[in-house]
């Protein structure tokens, strides 16, 4: 089989499969209009499980559940540039915990959702992969962004939080010109 008809043959079924999957969608939606353009079905498609993923983070449960797991590991980490051995294990640990809790969140909500998939359209859009639900997804997959996720919950319990005074101002009401 020639390369080309090998893509072609591709092609032909991640389209079937976002079509089989739109019909599913819209039968969970009826509010949803689609194109018949395999392209713009995939970004509707594309778009529904962001929307559900933001969704499913800005709920009090995740936000309750995300919170525990830093403030439970919290202590073992430092300011500095060291990375000690424990903090793989721990980070580990955190994208099996969420990864896991978001994909059956998914799944309730979206069934014929599948994170390889949607993992796969979001190489083919990396001008659209900005906002929370990516860098809530980037701190899964990266350590670095989990470690920042780690210090900054840490900072933000001793109350070293951002300084955000200077972009506010106070004045009164009743200024005399």
């Amino acid at each position: 089989m020639s390369m080309a008809t090998s893509t072609h043959t591709d092609a032909c079924s991640v389209s079937s499969k976002v079509k089989s999957s739109i019909t599913e969608l819209d039968t969970f939606d009826n509010s949803l209009v689609f194109s018949s353009s395999p392209a713009n079905s995939e970004d509707a498609l594309f778009d529904t499980i962001v929307g559900e993923i933001e969704t499913i983070i800005m709920d009090d449960k995740f936000i309750a559940l995300q919170q525990a797991f830093l403030s439970k590991h919290c202590n073992v980490f430092d300011e500095s540039d060291e990375n000690k051995l424990e903090y793989t294990a721990i980070f580990q640990q955190y994208n099996q915990y969420i990864e896991s809790y978001l994909c059956k969140r998914l799944k309730v909500r979206l069934p014929w959702f599948s994170m390889p998939d949607f993992l796969q359209m979001i190489k083919q859009r990396p001008d659209q992969a900005e906002g929370d639900v990516f860098d809530m997804l980037h701190s899964l997959g990266e350590f670095i962004e989990f470690k920042d996720l780690m210090i900054g919950y840490i900072r933000e319990k001793e109350g070293r939080g951002p300084n955000l005074n200077c972009l506010l101002s106070v004045s009164s009401a009743n200024r005399k010109q």
